[in-house]
């Protein structure tokens, strides 16, 4: 009577196990397939790799379920076939069956060959899918372009809430179901719904990480969703090779009467997903692997009562090892105790200090040398040649490095893109280059211009705790204060002062007034420089106020053209003005004096003429002889002498010779 009982309660067992297995493996199956049209298929719709990835292990919870639900069928059958063997025997007045009618009866020899080879098959065969799983998904990130993946992330309308609701429900099914799996498997008519349970256990700890994914997607914290697709592709190919290597050392294991683990089962899962304890599971895994039972030892014994003193004694040192921090040379402390700062006046300065242990006791360490920065407006891209590339996550290969020149010659124009981000601000007009007429001036009454100037400052030491908890976030607040600063300042600033030679001016007063304002909001900083590296007109309009500047300076070049010739040809128009009245001024004076002395020089000779007619003609004659005919030679005849020839020179000689001493008289 005991045996019918046993085996119509085996067929019980294997009939429950048949349909629990079934009911999970459609119900993996269905995570796994919901998983890969919405995960991968449809990628819009989760836009996360970290949601895609869960498919691997809801496909492989399905295998094993497809696996323990013939294990129950075939279990089944085995019993009904031992039950009708039982039977015949009874009917056969307990003699042994015939020949003709044991030939008929092949369903235990079915399970056994089952039990012995299929859990062999389905190791190679999970090890194998996971990693071809595995490598597509890598495959695919790696031909995946950057530019997609952010046109995806930044264009996408799908709302990451929808996929982390989603990742939610299946995770906490799956738990239940594994967990229920996992206690329903230490019957050992349900051992083959452990490997199952397991990876349902892990398809919920990987949907709670693509949950953690999206929640952080959604935080604007993009790169943390490649980041734990990857370490999950990583925990699974560590899973694969787990299940190659018990492969490989169930050939070489000593066998023992009770071979209840099957070699498909993950000992790695089975610390973390069976309900039972660490050491014990560790012991099990021990026993089974060397095939006698190394749990009775006496090291293991003694391991096993002293390793969780020692953890606790470990985690007690650690734990008082959070009670002592240093303050190093360059930094600053501010030491709190049951969440009350003991130093708000005077900050800790370098050394070794205690608190009470963590979170209990806490000691914030500040850098009061490093240099903080804080940007208005756009960021410039000066060095794109020497930007370093950062991984996304995805596999992508890094884009290729641009060739480093001894000198970049290029010219950034008002009409190229070299910033991030459209901030425009307010510049007055400034007419003082138009002498004050703004009739001619096409731009109005004020420009617009984008700007990019880098704030830099450090933390005080006496101001450390007015920078820390003065406010909800400092470095935002310098921000706001600089935006402010450049605002107002800008809006009163002249634009072609700003540009050309009074930037300098203008970032002193800019770091003159956001230090005053940091001061007044106590924010314990000091200002090092507020610089001027880019500003700009609006890069839309960059082309035409590019052209208006430069009909602007061709005016002011014909202005100073024209009066450079004005200075040039006045001076001289006016010089020659002069020598003309001169030169006519000399010719009137030596007309007049002359015509003068010609009229006065016929009154003199009329005078003498009138007293001597005779000799004043005979002296007129002589002249003429002596003057006008100075040149001519002159021939003296005499109307008496006519025989004689006299020849008179009356040339003086330069000098005397002896001849003409007349020493001889």
């Amino acid at each position: 009577m005991s045996n019918n009982v046993n085996y119509r309660a085996a067929i019980d067992n294997a009939g429950v196990m048949t349909k629990l297995a079934a009911i999970g493996t459609v119900l993996s199956a269905v995570f796994a397939l919901l998983l890969l049209v919405l995960g991968v298929v449809k990628s819009s719709f989760a836009n996360s790799d970290a949601f895609a990835v869960v498919v691997i292990p809801y496909t492989v919870a399905a295998l094993f379920g497809l696996a323990a639900t013939l294990y129950g069928m075939f279990a089944k059958g085995a019993a009904i076939e031992n039950e009708e063997k039982m039977l015949l025997a009874k009917r056969h007045d307990n003699n042994m069956l015939a020949v003709d009618e044991d030939a008929r009866f092949t369903q235990q020899r079915t399970l056994d060959n089952y039990a012995k080879y299929a859990p062999y098959v389905l190791s190679i065969v999970t090890a194998v899918l996971i990693g071809i799983l595995c490598m597509l998904f890598f495959k695919h990130w790696a031909d995946r372009s950057a530019e997609l993946r952010e046109a995806v992330l930044t264009s996408s309308p799908a709302n990451p809430m929808y996929m982390v609701f989603l990742a939610a429900v299946i995770g906490v099914i799956s738990l239940f179901a594994g967990a229920f799996y996992n206690g329903q498997s230490h019957d050992e008519a349900f051992r083959w719904l452990r490997p199952f349970g397991a990876w349902m256990i892990a398809g919920a700890v990987a949907s709670a990480a693509a949950v953690a994914a999206g929640l952080c997607f959604k935080s604007g914290l993009k790169e943390y969703d490649a980041v734990i697709a990857k370490v999950l592709l990583v925990i699974y190919l560590v899973l694969a090779t787990e299940l190659v290597l018990s492969f490989v050392v169930e050939f070489y294991r000593p066998r023992t009467l009770e071979e209840s683990r099957p070699v498909f089962e993950s000992r790695i899962l089975a610390l973390f997903t069976e309900p039972g304890g660490v050491m014990r599971n560790f012991a099990d895994m021990l026993d089974y692997q060397f095939g006698f039972k190394v749990s009775s030892t006496w090291m293991y014994s003694f391991v096993e009562r002293a390793i969780f003193p020692l953890i606790i004694l470990w985690a007690v040192i650690l734990w008082g090892s959070t009670t002592v921090h240093e303050v190093n040379s360059n930094e600053v402390g501010l030491r709190s105790n049951l969440g009350r700062l003991t130093n708000t006046d005077k900050p800790l300065k370098p050394g070794i200090y205690f608190t009470l242990p963590w979170p209990f006791g806490t000691l914030e360490k500040y850098s009061c040398d490093q240099i903080y920065e804080v940007v208005i407006g756009h960021e410039e891209h000066e060095h794109e040649e020497e930007e370093e590339y950062v991984d996304d996550g995805h596999g992508h290969a890094p884009p290729p490095k641009k060739e480093k020149k001894k000198e970049d010659l290029s010219v950034v124009l008002w009409t190229a893109e070299h910033g991030e981000g459209n901030n425009n601000f307010i510049v007055a007009n400034d007419v003082s280059h138009s002498g004050g007429d703004k009739s001619g001036d096409v731009l109005g009454d004020f420009y617009f211009v984008g700007l990019s100037m880098p704030i830099q400052y450090h933390i005080r030491p006496d101001g450390i705790y007015n920078y820390v908890y003065g406010s909800v976030d400092a470095k935002t607040v310098i921000k706001n204060i600089g935006q402010m600063v450049v605002t107002e300042y800008l809006a009163s600033a002249p634009f072609y002062q700003i540009i050309t030679g009074g930037r300098r001016q203008a970032e002193a007063k800019l770091k003159e007034r956001i230090q005053a304002e940091c001061d007044a909001r106590n924010l314990g900083v000091e200002i090092i420089a507020a610089n001027l590296v880019g500003i700009h007109p609006p890069t839309q309009v960059g082309k035409e106020f590019q052209n208006v500047l430069g009909a602007m300076e061709e005016r002011e070049k014909m202005i100073l053209a024209a009066e450079a010739y004005k200075a040039q040809v006045l001076p001289q128009a006016q010089s020659d003005a002069l020598a003309i009245k001169a030169q006519a001024a000399a010719a009137s004076y030596q007309t007049s004096t002359v015509a003068k002395a010609v009229s006065e020089r016929f009154l003199k000779q009329l005078q003498a003429y009138q007293t001597m007619p005779k000799l004043f003609m005979l002296k007129n004659y002589l002249d003429f002889l002596e003057k006008d005919c100075k040149n001519v030679r002159k021939y003296v005849l005499s109307s008496s002498l006519q025989g004689d020839v006299y020849e008179l020179n009356l040339e003086e000689k330069e000098r005397l010779n002896l001849f003409d001493a007349n020493l001889g008289e």
